[in-house]
C-alpha cells in the first residue's frame, strides 16, 4: 500500500554508500510513501565542510539511484547556493506540496542534537519526524529537546499520514558498518573500496579524481 507523502532523507554524501541507500530503502518500505527523496546538502552549516563539491556529490547519488525508480534525488539545496538550512529547504517542499505530509527522516545521532540547527522549533510545523534507529543507538535529548518532542511520538507510521505535520515515528534499521569517512580514507590511502557503495559511484570518483 503506497501512501501520498513526501519522505526527505538529508546529508553530505560524502559520497555515498550503500549504508545510505539500505537505509533509504528500508524507511521508504516501511512509510510506503509514494515520493521518497534523497536529498544532498549544498553547503551545511554544521561541518567544516565537505569533501566533494556539491556538483560532484550531487552527481554521484544520482548515479546510485538510477537504477531504483522508488527513491529519488532532491537536488534543491545544491542549485539554492549558500548554507543549507533544513528549516528553508522543509518550507519551500511545503509551498510547493500544500498539505501533504512531508516526512524528514534522519539518523539517531543526528537526532540527538536537533535543537543546534537552524531555527529548529519550525521543524515540527513543517514536516514529521522519523528517526531511523538501531538497537546500539540510545536518544540523547537536551532537555529543551525532549519537552520539544513530548507527547509527538506514534507508533505506527501511517498515523503521521493523517496530518501534514508535527509528529514524530521511530523506525529500525539495519545498521551497516559503513562511513563515507573510511571511504575517502581508503580512497586516499591507494586501497580499494569496492563492495560498500555502487560501482558506478566508484567509477565516477575515480574519473574525477575524487579524495585522493
Amino acid at each position: 500500500m503506497t501512501r501520498r507523502a513526501i519522505a526527505v532523507f538529508g546529508g553530505t554524501f560524502d559520497p555515498v554508500h550503500y549504508g545510505h541507500l539500505r537505509a533509504a530503502a528500508e524507511v521508504s518500505e516501511r512509510l510506503g510513501v509514494t515520493d521518497f527523496r534523497l536529498l544532498p546538502a549544498g553547503q551545511p552549516p554544521h561541518r567544516e565542510g565537505t569533501w566533494a563539491p556539491a556538483r560532484h556529490r550531487l552527481a554521484m547519488l544520482e548515479l546510485a539511484l538510477a537504477p531504483h525508480a522508488d527513491l529519488s534525488v532532491d537536488e534543491r539545496e545544491v542549485q539554492r547556493g549558500g548554507l543549507s538550512y533544513m528549516s528553508d529547504t522543509l518550507a519551500s517542499i511545503r509551498t510547493e506540496s500544500g498539505d501533504t505530509p512531508i516526512i524528514l527522516c534522519l539518523g539517531q545521532d543526528a537526532a540527538n542534537h536537533l535543537d543546534r540547527w537552524h531555527d529548529w522549533q519550525r521543524l515540527l510545523e513543517l514536516a514529521h519526524l522519523v528517526v531511523m534507529t538501531r538497537p546500539d543507538a540510545e536518544p540523547r535529548y537536551s532537555d529543551a529537546l525532549r519537552a520539544y518532542l513530548e507527547g509527538r511520538s506514534v507508533d505506527v507510521c501511517a498515523d503521521l499520514m493523517r496530518t501534514p505535520a508535527g509528529r514524530l515515528c521511530n523506525v529500525n534499521v539495519t545498521r551497516l558498518a559503513i562511513s563515507s569517512t573510511d571511504i575517502r580514507e581508503q580512497i586516499a590511502a591507494g586501497r580499494n573500496p569496492r563492495f560498500l557503495l555502487p560501482s558506478t559511484v566508484l567509477a565516477y570518483i575515480r574519473k574525477h579524481g575524487l579524495y585522493c
